[in-house]
């Protein structure tokens, strides 16, 4: 599986839902006290979870895995453009902020951003 873009210098495999393996693109760039992670949404390519519907448990596996301080976790989700006449099929990024309960994150919110905005946080 090539990189669709700039965003994604890895894949990243992860369970999703009910143990399903998922994969999703990532890129993680480290910005003085935060560290950015950009997961990458694979549509058709993955075969499990989309990481709309586990960003949660996913930001709090990769934080676990790449052992990245949840505090300093900046989490874009980011939905490559599907070259398609709707509107909905457009590239997107969205900062998901999560409330720390434990040891995991909960409660997601999606805030959308620009493409401009996610380049001026990279190095």
């Amino acid at each position: 599986m090539e990189a669709p873009d700039k965003y994604m210098n890895q894949l990243y495999h992860f369970k999703g839902k009910w143990g399903v393996p998922g994969v999703c693109g990532l890129m993680v760039s480290e910005k003085k006290d935060k560290t950015l992670v950009i997961a990458t949404n694979l549509y058709e390519k993955n075969p499990g979870t989309s990481i709309s519907r586990w960003a949660a448990q996913l930001a709090t596996a990769i934080c676990n895995d790449l052992k990245i301080i949840h505090n300093n976790l900046i989490f874009i989700e980011h939905n490559p453009d599907r070259h398609s006449k709707l509107d909905f099929y457009e590239e997107t990024f969205d900062i998901v902020e999560f409330r720390w309960e434990d040891d995991h994150f909960v409660e997601p919110v999606w805030r959308r951003v620009s493409k401009k905005e996610v380049d001026d946080m990279l190095p």
